[in-house]
């Protein structure tokens, strides 16, 4: 199987968001995360690195403009 590890990039350290990832779907500026026992999560971000050979998806939160809050 070829499931992977989901990680946040914060603060330069990578937080672990979900494991055993089988999909990961665009959703606007988000990505719907689905795991092997049907658990999801919905991530704001943007995809910064895929590693296939170590099933690692790194993700990076966007950025917010406090002049548009």
């Amino acid at each position: 199987m070829c499931e992977a590890k989901v990680f946040l990039i914060e603060d330069h350290t990578n937080q672990p968001l979900m494991k055993d990832v089988v999909l990961i779907q665009p959703e606007g500026d988000a990505y719907l995360l689905a795991n092997l026992i049907g658990e999801q999560k919905l991530v704001r971000g943007r995809i910064v690195k895929i590693d296939f050979l170590r099933h690692t998806v790194q993700l990076e939160p966007l950025e917010t403009n406090p002049d548009m809050a």
